[in-house]
């Protein structure tokens, strides 16, 4: 259980100690919620964001080394696409631009 904390390097990661308990913490509060305790819709909203923001923190430096090139792959072939686009001769916000009447 210990080796969920730890990073790449075998230390605790403070990121991933924080999100262990913030989880831990919202599993116990979901079972006290459906036992003995009403919990209210907001403080499921407040953790909900913590966790993410928790997330973002402990995996976004790695998963940006992997998604990062491939957004700039994506965004570069967009880019090469859209220089063989012409622009057409009648804009429909034209002045002489008229809807064909089709009746």
């Amino acid at each position: 259980m210990i080796e969920i904390v730890k990073d790449e390097r075998g230390s605790l990661s403070a990121a991933r100690v924080f999100l262990a308990g913030s989880l831990a913490f919202t599993g116990t509060l979901i079972v006290l919620d459906s036992t003995i305790w009403d919990v209210p819709e907001p403080a499921y909203s407040l953790l909900g964001a913590l966790t993410v923001g928790l997330v973002a923190w402990a995996g976004g430096p790695r998963m940006a080394q992997y998604l990062a090139p491939q957004v700039g792959a994506v965004a570069s072939g967009i880019a090469q696409a859209a220089k063989g686009l012409r622009r057409p001769d009648l804009l429909d916000n034209s002045p002489d631009f008229r809807e064909h009447d089709e009746r």
